[in-house]
């Protein structure tokens, strides 16, 4: 692995286990296996590495959720499968929570290069749940993706403070009742005659 790669492969862990404020670069460089003047060629700060690491993780993730949403045989399942997936993920060793959201959440500065990153995959993620939305004929597809995006993160964030099966467990039961009532005609619709 080239000495690039392996300070990316380093910081990922380390800023996902620890924190990105935790960690200084002296530890990323000593993990990697390489020196401080070799991180900062590629680097040039902390910050730029933190930017990187981010958009290292960015297609992966974007593509896990798409992955999942396509195991659906019918359009609702495709829109719940990223819930369905939750458990299996929630449960896994060293799970630490959204890399996205971490990052957001320690990086105060609404103006750093990382926040941007984060909010890009966020609105992906939550333009993912807009287009299976739509796929699946809801009349309201953009009002459903924030419900369903605002649902995901928080069921992330719950699963880190509380049992992770159960915070997957009422995230998938809440998005069954938001897609199911998201695809019913209003009620107050006056029905044609005919």
């Amino acid at each position: 692995m080239k000495p690039r790669d392996r300070v990316l492969a380093a910081a990922s862990r380390l800023f996902y286990e620890e924190g990105i404020r935790a960690v200084g670069v002296e530890r990323i460089a000593a993990e990697a296996k390489v020196s401080k003047m070799t991180l900062y060629r590629h680097f040039s700060t902390k910050d730029d590495l933190v930017v990187a690491v981010l958009e290292q993780r960015d297609e992966p993730a974007r593509r896990m959720l798409t992955h999942a949403a396509r195991t659906g045989k019918t359009s609702r399942e495709r829109l719940l499968a990223p819930f369905m997936m939750l458990e299996r993920w929630f449960t896994s060793e060293g799970f630490r929570g959204c890399p996205f959201m971490n990052a957001s959440l320690e990086l105060a500065d609404p103006a750093h290069p990382a926040r941007a990153v984060a909010d890009r995959h966020k609105r992906a993620t939550r333009d993912e749940f807009e287009a299976l939305a739509s796929a699946a004929g809801v009349p309201d597809p953009a009002s459903l993706a924030d419900q369903l995006g605002l649902l995901f993160d928080g069921a992330i964030a719950q699963a880190q403070m509380r049992d992770p099966t159960q915070a997957a467990r009422a995230a998938l039961a809440a998005a069954k009742a938001l897609v199911d009532a998201a695809a019913k005609p209003a009620r107050d619709e006056p029905r044609t005659r005919g």
